[in-house]
């Protein structure tokens, strides 16, 4: 047996498998994913139509049927960051955010110099790492809730007398009109595919650099620790496994 073949084999007796990710927190990820998607890809059509069908327009109602499909997967992501709110409370330690925590910054600028390869050296996470919390807080939760408001504001001037704009009535003439609340919401709209970059940069690096599972694991819930390195401490394992964590 080679040297990298009894590597690989100490490599996997040190590790052993965490059911990190609950079920409503992968049924979250994925609806999330799907809604976010269609919801650009509607929302782009709207933006700029570029079919143009031959016949009469009520033979060929495709903008109302694309604003229809953006309308029900607006309130599809709405109902599902509401529920995930629920999570943050019910679910377990991994699915919950933490922002505030006192060793918060130093690990976001930590692991924020590994993916940006200023540094070898990073703190094995089961759940997110700092950089991963801020993003989600940022794009998913800012960016979603701006959004939320944005769009409600404008699909609340179809009824100017119903439930909508009695409540999302006053952000367009605070935004000085619906044109400046339009273009808020496309901008924001485009941060998702950034987003998207970002997030599927940082996942398949883990997976791939640290072997964790971290890909497989919002399919079936589990990730690999390596045992006795915890996730903030990486000095009890033998020097031939911290390959793994640089």
């Amino acid at each position: 047996m080679n040297d990298s073949s009894v590597s690989r084999s100490e490599h996997q007796a040190l590790r052993k498998q965490v059911y990190v990710w609950q079920f409503p927190v992968r049924l979250f990820h994925w609806i999330n994913a799907l809604a976010i998607t269609i919801l650009f890809l509607t929302g782009i059509y709207i933006g700029n139509p570029i079919l143009t069908p031959r016949g009469e327009a009520y033979q060929n109602f495709i903008m109302g049927q694309i604003r229809a499909w953006h309308g029900i997967f607006a309130f599809i992501f709405i109902a599902n960051l509401l529920f995930r709110l629920y999570w943050f409370w019910a679910g377990n330690e991994y699915s919950k955010l933490r922002l505030w925590r006192k060793e918060f910054w130093g690990d976001l600028v930590a692991t924020f110099k590994y993916y940006t390869f200023m540094t070898r050296e990073h703190t094995l996470h089961l759940g997110h790492n700092a950089l991963a919390q801020l993003m989600y807080f940022l794009f998913i939760w800012l960016a979603g809730a701006l959004m939320i408001l944005t769009g409600l504001a404008m699909r609340s001037g179809e009824d100017p007398g119903g439930v909508l704009y009695s409540i999302f009535g006053w952000v367009i003439p605070g935004f000085r009109g619906e044109y400046q609340v339009r273009n808020l919401h496309h901008l924001f709209a485009w941060s998702y595919p950034l987003f998207l970059l970002g997030h599927l940069y940082m996942v398949f690096r883990q997976d791939i650099l640290d072997d964790d599972g971290t890909v497989s694991s919002m399919i079936n819930g589990y990730k690999f620790e390596l045992v006795g390195s915890g996730e903030s401490d990486n000095s009890s394992l033998p020097e031939d496994m911290l390959s793994t964590a640089k």
